[in-house]
This record gives C-alpha cells, sequence and structure tokens, in this order.
C-alpha cells in the first residue's frame, strides 16, 4: 500500500533533503581541507618545475626561461607592461583608457616579446609576422605617472612612448593604442583594494598588471587530464601559467591542495583557485576563437561548490604569493609543505 505523507512530514523531508546537499558541500570542503593538511603536515617532493614562462606585456606571447627572479609582485619584468586604448569610450576615472586583452583585442596575441637587460635597465622588444618590430626603452622612473585601472585594482605606470604606440596601433587598428610601464619605484596595485577577491590578499601585498596574484601555477598532468577529456592537445598558453610543474604521481589537480610550497629558496603560498573566462577558447598564436573547449568541458566537472564568487567559472590553476624573494629554475623540486 503506498504511503501518504502529511503536509507536515513533506516539509520535513525537503527540510532533510536541503540538509543533505548543504552537508555535502560542507564534506567537500572539509575533506579538502583534511587532505592538504595531511599533505602539508610533513615536506614532500612532489614534483619539479617543468616550464617557466614569463609574459613582459598583458595578453602577448609569454617567454619561456630557464631560471627567473621571484619577486614581491611576481616574476621580475611579468605583466609589467600593458596595453591601453587610449580613445576607449567611457574608460574608468581617472585613467587615460581601458586597458587591452586578447578579448577586446585578439591581435595581442601576434606579438611575440622579448627582453634586454643592461646595467639593470630594460629594453623591451615587440616582433610580429608581417608587422616588424619596435624596440622600447625602459622609461625614465621620474617622467609622468598615469593610474591605470586592471581588474578591479589601480596602479601606476609610464607612458612609452610615440614610437611603440604607432607601431601597436597599426597592429591593433585601434589609433588609441599605447603601452605602459609600472616601473619598480612606481605605485603597483594593492590586491587589498580588490572588491571582489581582496579578503584572499595579505596585508600590504601588492602585484603588477597581472589578473590578481603576482604567480600563476598549474601541473602538466591537469592540462593532459584536459585535453584528452576534450580530444584535443591543449597548450598551457591558453591558461597562461607562470610555473608549470611536472609532478611525480599522475593524479591531474594536485595543485587544488597545495597550501604552501616551496621552490629553491622561495616560499609560495596559495591565495585562491583561479576561475578560467572565455580567453581560454582562443588560440594562443592567433587570437581566433576555436570553439567552446576548453571552457565547456571544464565547467562539467571543476566548478567550486564552496565560494559563489566563482559563480560558473571552472577551476584551472593557482593562483599564489610569494613570502621572500629568490631565483627558481627549471628542474628545481617542488616541496609541498
Amino acid at each position: 500500500m503506498p504511503i501518504e505523507l502529511t503536509p507536515q512530514q513533506m516539509t520535513l523531508a525537503a527540510v532533510a533533503a536541503g540538509a543533505a546537499i548543504a552537508g555535502g558541500l560542507a564534506y567537500w570542503a572539509i575533506r579538502s581541507r583534511q587532505r592538504s593538511a595531511a599533505a602539508a603536515a610533513v615536506p614532500e617532493v612532489v614534483g619539479k618545475v617543468k616550464s617557466i614562462v614569463l609574459y613582459p606585456v598583458k595578453s602577448t606571447r609569454g617567454i619561456e626561461l630557464q631560471s627567473v627572479k621571484c619577486l614581491m609582485r611576481g616574476f621580475k619584468y611579468d605583466r609589467r607592461f600593458v596595453i591601453v586604448n587610449t580613445s576607449s569610450e567611457n574608460p574608468p576615472e581617472g585613467t587615460p583608457g581601458s586597458f587591452l586583452n586578447l578579448l577586446n583585442a585578439p591581435k595581442l596575441a601576434l606579438i611575440q616579446p622579448a627582453l634586454e637587460e643592461v646595467e639593470g635597465n630594460a629594453t623591451l622588444i615587440l616582433t610580429a609576422d608581417g608587422h616588424g618590430s619596435v624596440r622600447v626603452l625602459e622609461p625614465d622612473p621620474n617622467g609622468e605617472r598615469v593610474s591605470l585601472h586592471v581588474y578591479r585594482t589601480n596602479g601606476e605606470a609610464l607612458d612609452c612612448g610615440d614610437e611603440a604606440a604607432a607601431w601597436l596601433a597599426v597592429l591593433t587598428g585601434l589609433p588609441g593604442a599605447r603601452l605602459y610601464y609600472m616601473h619598480e619605484d612606481v605605485m603597483p596595485r594593492h590586491i587589498a583594494k580588490d572588491a571582489k577577491w581582496g579578503d584572499k590578499g595579505r596585508p600590504g601585498q601588492v602585484t603588477s598588471f597581472a589578473n590578481f596574484a603576482p604567480y600563476m601555477l598549474s601541473t602538466q598532468q591537469s592540462l593532459v587530464d584536459i585535453s584528452t577529456r576534450v580530444g584535443q592537445e591543449l597548450e598551457m598558453a591558453r591558461f597562461r601559467a607562470n610555473i608549470i610543474v611536472e609532478c611525480s604521481k599522475p593524479s591531474p589537480f594536485q595543485e587544488d591542495n597545495w597550501e604552501n610550497l616551496q621552490i629553491a629558496g622561495v616560499s609560495f603560498y596559495t591565495m585562491k583557485q583561479c576561475g578560467r573566462c572565455p580567453m581560454t577558447t582562443l588560440d594562443p598564436n592567433t587570437g581566433e576563437k576555436t570553439g567552446p573547449e576548453p571552457l565547456s568541458t571544464l565547467k562539467e566537472y571543476r566548478i567550486n561548490p564552496t565560494d559563489s564568487r566563482y559563480a560558473n567559472s571552472p577551476i584551472f590553476g593557482i593562483q599564489m604569493g610569494s613570502e621572500n624573494e629568490g631565483v627558481i629554475s627549471v628542474g628545481d623540486d617542488v616541496i609541498v609543505r
């Protein structure tokens, strides 16, 4: 005989079901913390640095390095240059224009930067097929400073001159395109002022023109996993990680549970996981959209259920800060502690 429930019993059942779902989410969070704590109890070599990639100019191509200097605001010269459209409509208040990235200026993907450093002064060389190249001297730090707004926070920068601007205007098709540089002596962006993620920063923590944190790390195993799922060999350049780790164990997304790690003499700490946007669907070499992947598949299994700020942005990689400065190299052990 079917069992009929009273309205009160049906209400209690619904409450119980909701509690079970909430309990499941809480369990996911607790287990994640438990795994992380267990892993951190004893320092463990989890792999080696496979690649180091420097992105001097935001949203252009990267430079693979064998060794790099780590500073508090990121790799030396990483995301220190940014291209701004000074002809943009409704630019952020108090700024010369809106910054460009691959979503609003896909031709930036054609630009290959290179760096030369002489006696501590940098020269940036930008090259693109069919457009030749332009050499950009590091601006005088005593020059006029402007405030630039990048993803919810402002930082100061110096104009890199008319020659670079003219070259970028032709390449991008934007007459107002200009290059700016965040010198070590100008005011960086303060993470605590980020209206969305500021609570993830430490007091006084700063960054360059990266989206949020000074460093981005992912593992080769995670890249292989998503590549296998979409049936396409993806480049890590789609995810723009600075530090790529080859893990000792085959499982993907081990980095989810790394809270504190050490590479050579540099200690890093995870600030948050990295939520991904449609930029991952662009070919990193051409800027052309290649379809819905890998974002579509990542959304099927990489949504963070414990922090609503991620919304429907799937997770790939971790965003980090550093406790100190130093040099790391390809082949260095990665130690989780």
